[in-house]
């Protein structure tokens, strides 16, 4: 009935400039895995609140028995660093998510390579301060050995020629992504 509009709207411009998620869509898929995430950490977190209590209860309820109160500890630490590691995994999902937001759809090929060594770059480039601090900390407390300070300068070399070669190949993908094939 209306079929008659629809020529007309694409012959003065962009029928969807005013109507969001209109045309193509928006990728419900970033969403999906945001709210996914959330979900499975709130019942991480919960499981690792259950656990620490009966760990708490296996420790108040120990009667002197070392094996009880062993796997009373264990079980608190293991919570604890299970939820650690749910916790983790939120930070990484919400970073992955959102360096996917800035693919470029024009060239897919190229924005995911860009994308995926950018990420690696500034997860690698913080592993690389870190083992500097590392070593350098190995360093003084090395208090003049000469065999440890030996393995601390190997150590501090390939730290660098890590970080370089790491380096090199954003600018290598940096430079490919400016050819645009």
């Amino acid at each position: 009935m209306w079929n008659f509009l629809i020529p007309m709207a694409y012959a003065i411009g962009d029928p969807c400039f005013y109507v969001s998620n209109c045309g193509i869509g928006a990728n419900p898929l970033p969403r999906f895995t945001v709210i996914a995430a959330a979900a499975l950490l709130e019942i991480a977190s919960g499981l690792s609140v259950l656990f620490v209590v009966i760990g708490g209860a296996l420790l108040v309820t120990n009667f002197g028995n070392e094996t009880q109160s062993g796997k009373g500890k264990k079980a608190i630490i293991f919570a604890l660093i299970g939820w650690a590691i749910a916790l983790s995994s939120q930070a990484i999902i919400s970073f992955a998510v959102a360096r996917a937001g800035t693919i470029d759809y024009q060239v897919p090929h190229l924005s995911i390579m860009q994308v995926a060594v950018g990420s690696m770059l500034y997860v690698f480039n913080v592993v690389f301060a870190l083992m500097m601090l590392f070593y350098g900390f190995k360093m003084v407390f090395s208090r003049g050995q000469q065999s440890e300070l030996d393995t601390v300068k190997k150590a501090f070399t390939w730290t660098i020629a890590g970080a370089i070669a790491i380096n090199l190949s954003y600018a290598l993908v940096r430079a490919t992504a400016q050819l645009g094939f």
